[in-house]
């Protein structure tokens, strides 16, 4: 019985995204537990900007509670909206549905999109970006990805800490950079051989980092039980 009220919902939310009426399905998705309509509403947004004259499909707009931006064109606002209605929620199965809408298009992945899916789920992230064979979207995230765990911006990719040998260990998912290594290698363009250098250069200077903590770790591990064995001598 409870499948056939959910279909009966999910009817209602596709009608209401049919009439642009998103606040309304929000409300819906949300009350009902039914996934949230992002995947229509970002579909909406990329039809808007790709139009010639956007004004006159920006209509459903006006139906909605769009945060502040009197100052703004109908593309921007519908963007924010989008923005709004994302971050309003930033889990993994949110952030899919938009990224996946996006890079499906496709069509330039925003910033803040960016910034929520690397900090939510990095190596999905990375995996989705080459499912759609945006392979330069892949590579930077990657890079940034080795360079947090290097140390560098560790928070921008949710990570508790960086490499370090008085710290927990910290993993890369080397079999997703492995997935983008094997696409690039079988193009031949120059834009895709750099990238697969940068790549490459990066993983392989990761390696080097992490034998030099391995050996800090056993040699600090080390002194500590000889620390120990002649406290208790």
């Amino acid at each position: 019985v409870s499948s056939g009220i959910n279909a009966e919902y999910g009817e209602v939310l596709s009608l209401l995204c049919s009439c642009g009426l998103y606040d309304q399905a929000f409300l819906l998705a949300e009350y009902h537990d039914l996934p949230a309509p992002l995947t229509s509403l970002t579909s909406r947004c990329i039809t808007l900007a790709r139009q010639p004259a956007p004004g006159s499909c920006g209509e459903w707009l006006a139906h909605n509670e769009v945060p502040s931006s009197d100052d703004k064109g109908v593309v921007e606002r519908a963007w924010m909206y989008l923005q709004h209605q994302t971050e309003r929620s930033p889990t993994w199965a949110n952030l899919r549905q938009v990224l996946s809408q996006i890079l499906s298009a496709p069509y330039p992945v925003p910033f803040w999109l960016l910034k929520l899916c690397r900090k939510e789920n990095p190596a999905a992230t990375i995996r989705l970006c080459a499912q759609y064979s945006n392979l330069e979207l892949a590579v930077q995230l990657s890079v940034g990805y080795i360079g947090a765990v290097s140390g560098r911006e560790t928070s921008d990719y949710g990570l508790p800490n960086n490499l370090q040998s008085n710290q927990p260990p910290v993993y890369l998912p080397y079999t997703v950079f492995d997935q983008v290594l094997y696409q690039l290698k079988g193009k031949q363009d120059r834009v895709s051989r750099d990238l697969y250098e940068e790549l490459i250069t990066e993983t392989t200077a990761h390696f080097a980092l992490l034998e030099r903590v391995s050996q800090d770790h056993d040699l600090l591990h080390n002194n500590t039980l000889h620390t120990t064995a002649t406290a208790m001598s």
